[in-house]
């Protein structure tokens, strides 16, 4: 059985965990200077403001402090704006083909194109993981062909204000997950191989 502990931030496949999209990136050393800004303080807020959003789409009582609602109206605002069509909102994925997973913001359609969204309560990475993850997510969630859906990021501003949309177009994203992926899958053979075999 897959399941997410959103407590610990843990996907477990059984009793096995298994590793995030995210922990692969920072993994490689690919985060760049995010990496220092990832903090327990800002990965608790993200939770809150993501699940407030969650909430928001779902029609749900939204429950988060004043200062935090106003990175939930920046959303609405746009939201409001580009009306898309979600058909995936907050859905832990599991590929057993990479051994890795995650969880996605959004999918569904803008202007009937197929668009995958991910939140961001920070800024602009210098160096562009965020277009890495996405390609990555964008592999995770393989009910379409690669590189069909527009891969955009939204910074959520924390006055209110409508977000700063990012789209990335680059095909590398996709070459560099791949080989992460690869990667990854090779060295748990390899781990695999080097364990012990039980006497039959």
């Amino acid at each position: 059985m897959f399941t997410f502990d959103a407590t610990t931030h843990r996907y477990l496949h059984g009793t096995r965990e298994v590793q995030s999209v995210t922990s692969l990136i920072k993994a490689a050393g690919l985060l760049g200077p995010a990496a220092k800004f990832y903090t327990e303080e800002s990965a608790e807020r993200g939770t809150r403001v993501h699940q407030a959003c969650l909430d928001l789409d779902l029609g749900n009582d939204i429950c988060i402090g004043h200062d935090e609602s106003l990175y939930v109206d920046s959303y609405a605002r746009w939201r409001d704006l580009i009306h898309p069509i979600w058909t995936t909102m907050e859905e832990p994925r599991l590929s057993e083909r990479y051994n890795i997973a995650g969880t996605a913001d959004r999918i569904g359609t803008i202007n009937g194109k197929p668009v995958i969204v991910d939140f961001k309560t920070g800024g602009v990475a210098s160096n562009g993981w965020h277009g890495l993850q996405l390609a990555l997510y964008d592999l995770l969630y393989d009910d379409l062909p690669p590189m069909i859906r527009r891969r955009i990021v939204l910074h959520l501003k924390k006055d209110g204000r409508l977000p700063q949309a990012v789209e990335y177009h680059a095909d590398n994203d996709y070459s560099t997950a791949l080989n992460l992926l690869n990667n990854r899958r090779h060295n748990d053979s390899i781990d695999n191989d080097a364990r012990p075999q039980a006497e039959s």
